[in-house]
């Protein structure tokens, strides 16, 4: 074979190599073809690539947040500033402490450094927060934090379970959602998983739910490790009434106790000792009136409002204990509202 034709079918097998070498590429990982590209400095199949890897789902927060510096750093270098902010506020999403290179230019790293200055002013960021809801059937409430509204679907998913004990569940995310306990009983001794997943399913963040737990024994109370506190003693409103008439007679009678002494004060000053006009008795003989009533009326208010203030104590103490040991269960005195006809949509009732 002559040299020519010899130089001719190496140039045509190696163009078939390059051409079978660049087909397993695409049909390979699209991750790994967006970095080979990113190695060439071939933007335009970085971006392709890269875009292929993030349509094809079900990526994990880390190579999620790879595709999404690669996507940035492709458009940026084809002149799309605004595409490569948007591929870079997502990045710090997932990543708030990742850095570009320091060897790439100016015009590759605006965007970033924009997208970085958003985040700086921004107080919300990516994220899931676990409330535990006080109901009848227990409840978690999910509070969803999404600033760019990346979250598409909220999946609860439990790792390492048998397949016929698994829980997988997707729901369409919001800001707020509501998860009963009584869905997660029977997953009760495994760990729940919940991933936070875009529109593609890749996951942008996952996080443990708390077990939920086991439903008790029959005929035995659910253990707990908090100390069981005693229940509030209900108000008895006879010993209430007494209390407070207790309390008034008390108040008033310092009030007269203070008029008291300062009638005494002015009976026995210079005002009442003038000399030519009689005695004392006859000077400020109503002085002395008032100061004898406010006596009286210090001392009745006193003893009346010690005795009621005695009074409604022990009644108070009494009742409590009569309730407390003789008191059919669900029984009670006091005041009980709900809905109800009039105006106010309120009806109370009381009982004695």
């Amino acid at each position: 074979m002559s040299p020519p034709r010899r130089i001719a079918l190496f140039l045509t097998f190696a163009c078939w190599c390059g051409q079978v070498q660049s087909a397993r590429a695409a049909a390979g990982d699209p991750v790994e073809a967006a970095e080979r590209a990113y190695r060439d400095v071939d933007f335009e199949a970085q971006r392709t690539e890269a875009r292929r890897a993030l349509e094809a789902g079900n990526h994990p927060p880390t190579r999620l947040a790879e595709i999404y510096r690669l996507l940035g750093i492709a458009h940026a270098a084809l002149g799309q500033p605004e595409a490569a902010k948007q591929a870079f506020l997502r990045l710090l999403a997932l990543d708030p402490n990742v850095e570009l290179e320091r060897f790439l230019s100016p015009r590759l790293r605006s965007p970033y450094m924009e997208a970085r200055g958003f985040w700086d002013v921004t107080s919300a960021r990516l994220g899931v927060d676990a409330v535990s809801l006080r109901q009848p059937q227990g409840a978690t409430l999910l509070r969803l934090g999404d600033p760019l509204g990346m979250v598409a679907r909220v999946r609860l998913r439990t790792a390492g379970a048998k397949p016929d004990v698994a829980l997988d569940l997707e729901i369409e995310a919001a800001s707020e959602l509501r998860i009963v306990r009584s869905q997660l009983q029977r997953f009760g001794n495994l760990d729940v998983q919940l991933e936070l997943l875009d529109e593609f399913a890749n996951v942008l963040l996952v996080r443990s739910l708390p077990r939920a737990a086991a439903p008790p024994a029959e005929g035995r109370r659910r253990a707990d490790p908090r100390p069981e506190l005693p229940p509030a003693p209900k108000l008895y409103y006879p010993s209430l009434f007494l209390v407070s008439a207790g309390a008034i007679g008390v108040g008033v009678g310092a009030f007269a106790q203070v008029l008291r002494e300062r009638k005494a004060r002015e009976w026995n000053g210079a005002g009442c000792e003038q000399p030519g006009q009689g005695t004392r008795a006859e000077q400020c003989s109503g002085v002395d009136d008032e100061r004898t009533t406010a006596q009286r009326v210090a001392v009745a208010s006193y003893s009346a409002g010690g005795a009621l203030l005695l009074v409604g104590v022990v009644s108070q103490l009494l009742f409590t204990h009569s309730s407390t040991d003789h008191r059919a269960p669900g029984e009670h005195q006091g005041l009980t509202c709900g809905s109800g006809p009039g105006e106010l949509g309120l009806a109370c009732h009381t009982s004695w």
